[in-house]
């Protein structure tokens, strides 16, 4: 399969968004009300919502090609809120990365990714709900360790995510 990663573009909102709407489900805790993540979907993965990020100079937006369709993006937020947390606090903070269910498995989501970390020279970070151990064994194969945890309120919900962190490269290869 051959995919390809570039800049998001207005032109992609609508599809963003429809990714958004696929995906959030995936990432978020099986017991997760569809209330809850409808809510959450409303607010903030409408076409408008990406507009508004791809005007933002603190948001960084990815996409991933298939055959010239967008099937996954990432969102990196270069001026992320502090989470109380000293080892990720000031970092970016990788807040999306989702890929179409259809192509998992075939190294797409590592694609993005490594697309996307190749854009910052230094650490950054996530969180990930502490329940989507596939994305956990993901992100940690990838140099993200937890630092510790924080709360995503979903709708009227609120989740426990794990805060990971990934040292910037050049680090890793000094103490590797």
């Amino acid at each position: 399969m051959l995919f390809s990663t570039r800049t998001a573009r207005p032109a992609d909102a609508e599809a963003l968004s429809d990714i958004a709407a696929e995906t959030f489900a995936l990432a978020s805790p099986a017991d997760a009300s569809p209330k809850a993540l409808n809510a959450y979907i409303r607010n903030n993965l409408q076409p408008e919502h990406f507009c508004l990020q791809l005007m933002s100079r603190a948001k960084k937006l990815r996409v991933l090609e298939h055959d010239g369709v967008v099937v996954g993006y990432t969102l990196v937020d270069t001026a992320a809120q502090a989470l109380g947390i000293e080892a990720a606090d000031r970092l970016p903070e990788l807040s999306r990365c989702y890929v179409l269910a259809e192509h998992h498995g075939k190294g797409a989501a590592q694609r993005l990714l490594d697309d996307t970390l190749a854009q910052f020279d230094g650490a950054i970070r996530l969180t990930v709900n502490e329940q989507n151990a596939r994305a956990i064994r993901f992100y940690q194969r990838n140099g993200f360790r937890q630092v510790g945890e924080t709360v995503f309120v979903c709708g009227s919900e609120r989740h426990r995510d794990w805060v990971m962190v990934r040292a910037c490269a050049t680090a890793d290869a000094a103490h590797g």
